[in-house]
């Protein structure tokens, strides 16, 4: 895929697509290695985008007043 600003939803897209073309299992190897590659990219891209969009979010509530940390409780079933 050329190397072009993808938004978050393009990028999510493109990975489904990615995910779908390796569960058929029919792509030669070197394919899948190339879309396996494409997918850790995408996989990165949007880990940073969630990242930045959390930190933002963070810093709003923050000017806002309405950050309060909370310890971590791990669910109990």
């Amino acid at each position: 895929m050329a190397k072009k600003k993808l938004s978050f939803e393009e990028a999510m897209e493109r990975l489904e697509e990615i995910v779908e073309q390796l569960e058929q299992e029919e792509a030669p190897l070197e394919t899948a290695v190339a879309l396996y590659k494409e997918g850790l990219s995408l996989s990165a891209l949007c880990k940073e985008k969630l990242a930045a969009a959390e930190g933002e979010i963070v810093l709003l509530r923050k000017e806002a007043g309405l950050w309060q940390e909370e310890p971590f409780q791990a669910e109990v079933d």
